[in-house]
């Protein structure tokens, strides 16, 4: 992710979060999307502001063009994309 390394792309245990690092809800960076890996459906909130809502498309769509695959999101742990 580009963007001045203002988005912060986290592997959690089941997708992916994209938060904004120059911001902060709660004392922690606010969200802007969600990745599920099962339904490799992207969730984008409200508050994302559309610059960044694209990038994230982009880098999102990158990882649901690999529907079957195997993804790491641990060191020891991977699970498969869309299943």
């Amino acid at each position: 992710m580009e963007s001045d390394k203002r988005i912060f792309a986290g592997c959690f245990p089941t997708g992916i979060v994209y938060a904004d690092t120059k911001h902060e809800t709660n004392g922690d960076y606010t969200r802007l999307a969600y990745l599920n890996y099962r339904t490799l459906e992207l969730e984008i909130e409200k508050n994302c502001p559309r610059a960044l809502a694209e990038e994230i498309r982009a880098d999102a769509a990158t990882i649901q063009a690999k529907r079957g695959e195997r993804f790491a999101i641990a060191g020891n742990m991977s699970i498969t994309l869309g299943e």
